[in-house]
């Protein structure tokens, strides 16, 4: 009764029209649910790098604070090692400076901006290095060698290899270096327990003619290779020097 066919066509046909709508509806949320899941699931993964990062930052940062602080030069740590190192080899030198008869009784070390600045005291009176006559100048050369040859560890062999060490000295300096190093391989005169050893390469070995070493060594091209031949004077001589030519 009262039923009206027309009416029911139009909610049967808005019924489905509804249907229709409510599907593309579900379809359309979980197209944005699944785009939501992907974007949470990328703002996971960023999270993680992003933690990642912040671990490389601070990883980055305590490398700059240790290369500023450690292997900078003007780091603390260099800064140190070089005060020490100074300080080391001036001792070293002022003490071989005792062993040779020279005015100079001491040798500081010190830097300054980029350089290293050198100071030689007798008594209480700064020397100037310009005023040193050509035999102190190679006192005090040799003696700072032979510092830095202690600190490297030469002390714990009390042996040292000079390899061309009248290189741009004068025949003055020359004979003076060649005086230093039997004063320094003297044990009666170093007052050590053993003598410093001393072997020399050089191509000036007429400077040891007259000269207290124990061998020289001549090295000489031939067809058949380099050859080592005993310098026949040095049968005659005795000390704790060897020297290649």
């Amino acid at each position: 009764m009262g039923f009206n066919p027309i009416e029911f066509s139009n909610l049967k046909n808005s019924y489905q029209e509804k249907r229709r709508e409510l599907s593309e509806t579900d379809q359309q949320f979980g197209a944005i649910v699944e785009k939501i899941k992907n974007s949470q699931d990328q703002i996971n993964k960023k999270d993680v790098t992003l933690n990642e990062l912040k671990l490389v930052k601070q990883y980055v940062s305590e490398l700059d604070e240790i290369h500023q602080n450690i292997f900078n030069r003007d780091g603390s740590v260099a800064t140190s090692l070089r005060s020490w190192a100074l300080k080391t080899i001036s001792e070293k030198a002022s003490e071989y400076l005792t062993m040779m008869n020279t005015k100079i009784q001491r040798i500081f070390l010190s830097e300054k901006t980029r350089d290293i600045s050198i100071t030689c005291y007798s008594r209480n009176s700064v020397l100037d290095l310009e005023s040193l006559s050509g035999g102190e100048q190679v006192v005090v050369a040799l003696s700072l060698r032979l510092g830095m040859a202690h600190l490297l560890g030469a002390s714990n062999l009390n042996f040292v290899i000079l390899d061309e060490p009248t290189t741009h000295l004068d025949e003055e300096r020359r004979k003076s270096l060649v005086n230093v190093l039997s004063q320094l391989s003297d044990i009666s005169h170093a007052g050590a327990r053993t003598p410093l050893q001393f072997i020399i390469i050089t191509h000036d070995a007429e400077i040891f003619e007259d000269s207290a070493v124990e061998k020289i060594y001549k090295f000489e091209s031939s067809e058949q290779g380099t050859k080592v031949i005993p310098d026949r004077k040095s049968t005659r001589l005795n000390s704790s020097h060897q020297i290649i030519s």
